[in-house]
Order: structure tokens, then C-alpha cells, then sequence
């Protein structure tokens, strides 16, 4: 049986400031209310993903809708809720609802809160 190539990490490197590339556009585009355009960035920039199997960055991840490939600008094409201990962003093109835990966050305040009172207390005594 052949062995399989790892892929070289500068092929990574490309796609990924691609994608960063794309999505920073379809951001531009959706501002200058070219809705077409920023949507077909956001293809392109999934395709690149897809062909070169690195994931799309985190901060622009969460920033289109999964079901219909559409730019998400928060406040006109799509809602953001704190429901219970999850984040809600619903895209108001397809009613898509996107559902993303909120523990870190949470965890790390309470984490914060209880270093203060640790210090405060070590400050008292």
C-alpha cells in the first residue's frame, strides 16, 4: 500500500490568507449593499476550504450562514440572541438558526470573579 503525502504547510498558508482575503471583500461588498458579490465570495472563499481541506478561520466562521451561503451582517441580515448558555444567530434570509455554547466565556468570568475575591481576601489578612 502507498504512503500518503502530508500536503505542505505553505499550501495552508495560502489558502487560509485567501479565505481571509474573500471574506474581508464580501465584508466590503455587503457594505456598499452588494449582496450578490459578498455572497459570492463567500462560495469562493468555501470552495477554497473545501479543495484544500483547512477550515475557515473562526472569526470569519461564524460570520455566514451556513444553510444559504449568504454574508451575515449583524443588525440586517441576521439576529443575535443569548439564549440560556448559548448564542443564537439567526440569519433572516433562510430562518437558519446558528447555536454556539457559551461556556468558555462563562467560565472564565467565574474564574476571574473567584481570583478577585482570592486576592482581596489574601489583601485582608
Amino acid at each position: 500500500m502507498a504512503k500518503r503525502r502530508k500536503k505542505p504547510k505553505w499550501i495552508d498558508n495560502i489558502a487560509k490568507e485567501r479565505i481571509n482575503i474573500l471574506f474581508s471583500l464580501a465584508q466590503k461588498e455587503y457594505s456598499n449593499n452588494n449582496i450578490k458579490r459578498s455572497t459570492r465570495y463567500v462560495e469562493l472563499a468555501r470552495k477554497i476550504s473545501l479543495k484544500y481541506n483547512t477550515k475557515i478561520p473562526d472569526n470569519w466562521n461564524r460570520r455566514y450562514c451556513k444553510k444559504c451561503y449568504k454574508f451575515l451582517q449583524f443588525g440586517k441580515n441576521s439576529k443575535v440572541r443569548l439564549v440560556n448558555s448559548e448564542v443564537h444567530i439567526t440569519c433572516l434570509e433562510c430562518n437558519n438558526a446558528i447555536k454556539i455554547p457559551y461556556l468558555k466565556e462563562k467560565k472564565a468570568k467565574r474564574r476571574a470573579k473567584y481570583e478577585q475575591y482570592t486576592k482581596e481576601k489574601r489583601v485582608n489578612e
